[in-house]
């Protein structure tokens, strides 16, 4: 007959008790380090979110910027050129010269 070997020595209660604490202390410390860094107000997460955030914004900054430039460009040609005041004037508000015949064209539906 063989005698069975023991493979792995039994550990005493004290050690297993030690090796509890360091998983539980490390599980929360992963967990500490989760809450904080990934979940929390400075999280990875809130972070990514306020960086999108920025870029959204940035690009509004950048449309209403160039709408703002069109609008000094429109606003410089109606103080100065007559011209394009007598043509907005013709095709927003259908004014006419004096002598001037207006024609108005009628389509016939579909």
């Amino acid at each position: 007959m063989k005698k069975s070997r023991v493979r792995y020595r039994k550990r005493s209660g004290v050690s297993n008790i030690k090796r509890l604490y360091w998983i539980l202390g490390s599980l929360s410390l992963v967990a500490i380090f989760l809450i904080f860094f990934v979940v929390g107000d400075y999280g990875l997460y809130q972070i990514y979110l306020l960086h999108k955030q920025k870029k959204k914004i940035e690009s509004h900054i950048v449309n209403l910027n160039s709408e703002q430039d069109s609008l000094r460009v429109e606003r410089a040609r109606l103080e100065t050129d007559l011209k394009y005041i007598e043509k907005l004037a013709r095709e927003r508000y259908r004014m006419a010269k004096k002598g001037e015949k207006v024609f108005r064209v009628i389509e016939k539906p579909g």
